[in-house]
């Protein structure tokens, strides 16, 4: 945090000299220190928070990346002269915990083109796709480690 105050203070200032400098160091420290003591936040809570933020970024630069290979594998089997689908419905324990990293992962099985949720109990999904290939390990899949990642587990 007292990174971000004191950018934000260079930046407001317009110009960088030692005056600039000193005051702002002095000033983003004490309102550093305040901020930790009101928002009940220490700088450690504050890393743990900020590599949280960079994880869910990641996971989000991952889905996309995941969603344009499924894209290209849906036009694929869409422009291809013979159809050759195996749809295919799987059953698969989470290891997720939290609700919100459940639904995320939910949401992200279906945004997914060919895959969709058809099932959310507890801890258990019911997935279909329309290609039994995009199931493959689906359970323990990259996806499923960062969501749990993030969740804190390990």
């Amino acid at each position: 945090m007292p990174i971000i105050f004191f950018v934000f203070w260079v930046l407001l200032n317009g110009r960088i000299n030692s005056e600039v400098i000193l005051t702002g160091a002095l000033v983003t420290v004490l309102i550093s220190l305040l901020f930790y003591r009101f928002a009940g936040l220490s700088p450690v809570t504050e890393k743990k928070i900020i590599l949280k933020i960079f994880s869910i970024i990641g996971y989000i630069f991952y889905l996309v990346t995941q969603m344009i290979k499924a894209n290209i594998q849906i036009i694929k089997i869409v422009l291809s002269k013979t159809i050759e689908i195996r749809p295919q419905i799987k059953y698969f324990d989470s290891p997720l915990r939290s609700d919100i990293a459940k639904t995320a992962l939910a949401t992200s099985i279906i945004l997914t083109p060919g895959t969709i949720v058809i099932e959310l109990t507890e801890d258990r999904f019911g997935v279909h796709s329309i290609d039994a290939s995009m199931l493959e390990d689906i359970e323990c899949s990259l996806m499923v480690k960062k969501l749990r990642n993030i969740e804190g587990g390990h």
